[in-house]
């Protein structure tokens, strides 16, 4: 494969450094829209939710964000009952 180095090239990443270099980029982007989407829910939680829910999403870094993202949407679908 093109992105797998060989043994004469020691500049090439490996297959290993490419996949944590994807992975790691992925976490970055799934925290970045778990703050987002956090902030622009805001209003519609309470402080002490709001509090939890940000220290859950900053202190546990991939099982916060897509915990977050999961139960919001969730939320968002729900129909409202008129």
């Amino acid at each position: 494969m093109f992105f797998l180095s060989t043994a004469n090239d020691v500049l090439a990443p490996t297959g290993y450094e490419v996949i944590a270099t994807v992975l790691a980029f992925a976490t970055v982007v799934v925290f970045v829209w778990a703050l987002i989407v956090l902030a622009r829910s805001a209003r519609s939680l309470t402080k002490r939710e709001l509090v939890l829910w940000l220290l859950l999403v900053l202190f546990i870094p991939l099982i916060g964000p897509v915990a977050w993202i999961a139960t919001s949407v969730k939320h968002r679908k729900r129909p409202s009952i008129s």
